[in-house]
């Protein structure tokens, strides 16, 4: 990569990591801290669990279109800037519907596809892939990161500790995009009306992958729902400490998971491996279970 991909890749992917650490934060400890804010209800925490990817998923196209009319850094400033009032939203009140509004707010500045296209804009074609790759890797670090921080954080000063420093990142992500991220000269455009975009919906193996990614992040909400509550009603694990768990478990996970990527890629062996992986899963959550 040339120096100006690389000051580009290194602000994006960082800025990937400030926004996705304040989002999974709060995975781990919002239905214990919740359980202590007015009107508060397991169906209602779970609400303002969830609330930010719904959100979320309806902006994520409509924003992306806009940045191919904008431009990308106006829509990335305005998303972080919805990020960061939501997150203040939900560090001062003490309502469970303020959590919920809150994380409303969060899901809206929904800037993925903003971002994916602006790394797009100021790279290659040929250095796409690898990336493509970098961005992902750092969405992995930054959710290990999470899962032991949050906790941490949580044990120190409740959510509104987590949610007063999720603001401060999306601020410092702002900074970043600013001062690092450099402003690529021609913005690519492309004719997403023009048959492209119909062709990408109506696509059997975009439904397959979008189905199995809903999937996955189900599951995973659903256990950080459940699982934090087992640990301290049943197991008598205090929240501030669940870090202990999460962190080693993360650790293993990214260790084993960079290996068995390279092999199946080197074997081309891709969709073996992620039909492996869901066999895993199963088999995991019916040990669990059992």
């Amino acid at each position: 990569m040339n120096s100006t991909e690389r000051r580009a890749l290194g602000g994006l992917a960082s800025l990937y990591v400030f926004r996705m650490l304040g989002l999974f934060m709060v995975l781990p400890v919002l239905t214990i801290y919740g359980e202590g804010y007015r009107d508060s209800t397991p169906m209602l925490l779970g609400l303002a669990m969830g609330a930010y990817g719904l959100s979320q998923a309806l902006l994520q196209i409509p924003l992306g279109l806009l940045s191919d009319r904008w431009g990308r850094k106006p829509v990335i400033y305005t998303g972080l800037a919805v990020f960061a009032l939501g997150s203040v939203i939900a560090a001062q009140t003490d309502s469970v519907y303020g959590l919920i509004v809150g994380r409303i707010l969060q899901g809206c500045g929904a800037i993925a596809a903003a971002v994916m296209a602006l790394v797009a804009d100021l790279t290659r074609d040929e250095k796409r892939g690898i990336a493509m790759a970098i961005i992902g890797a750092s969405i992995g670090v930054a959710f290990m990161l999470a899962v032991i921080l949050g906790p941490a954080l949580a044990g120190a000063g409740g959510l509104p500790v987590i949610f007063w420093v999720t603001a401060g990142l999306a601020i410092l992500g702002m900074l970043l995009v600013w001062r690092v991220v450099p402003t690529p000269q021609v913005a690519r455009r492309p004719a997403v009306f023009s048959g492209g975009f119909r062709k990408v919906l109506v696509s059997g193996l975009t439904w397959r992958l979008v189905s199995g990614a809903f999937f996955s992040h189900l599951l995973l909400t659903a256990m950080f729902v459940a699982l934090p509550l087992v640990l301290v009603d049943r197991l008598g694990w205090p929240a501030g400490e669940h870090w202990k768990l999460y962190g080693p478990l993360m650790l293993g996970t990214f260790i084993l998971m960079l290996p068995l990527m390279r092999a199946a890629e080197r074997s081309d062996r891709v969709g073996l491996a992620l039909n492996f992986a869901c066999v895993a899963l199963v088999g995991g959550a019916r040990h669990c279970c059992l």
